[in-house]
C-alpha cells in the first residue's frame, strides 16, 4: 500500500511542477494585470510539486533503508525463535 500513495506523490509531484513551470512561463509571458496571479499560482504550484516530490523521494530511501535492516535482523530473530 505504501508503494501506491509513494508512486501517486510521484505522479501528482510531476503534474504540479509541470503545471506551476507552465503558470510561471505564461505569467512572465502576459502583460495584463491577471500575470501576478499567474506567477504567485506558478510559484506555489512548483513549491508544493517540489516539497511532495522531495517527500516521496526520502519516503523510498527510508522504506529501502528499514527493508534493509530488517533482512539483517531477520536472521537473528529466527535462530533465537529455534532455541
Amino acid at each position: 500500500m505504501k508503494r501506491i500513495s509513494t508512486l501517486f506523490e510521484i505522479i501528482l509531484s510531476a503534474a504540479l511542477l509541470t503545471f506551476g513551470l507552465y503558470a510561471l512561463l505564461e505569467g512572465n509571458a502576459n502583460k495584463s494585470g491577471s500575470a501576478d496571479a499567474m506567477l504567485i499560482l506558478g510559484a506555489a504550484c512548483f513549491t508544493l510539486g517540489a516539497t511532495i516530490l522531495v517527500s516521496a523521494f526520502r519516503s523510498i530511501l527510508w522504506h529501502r533503508h528499514m527493508l534493509r535492516h530488517s533482512v539483517d535482523n531477520h536472521h537473528l530473530s529466527g535462530a533465537a525463535h529455534k532455541r
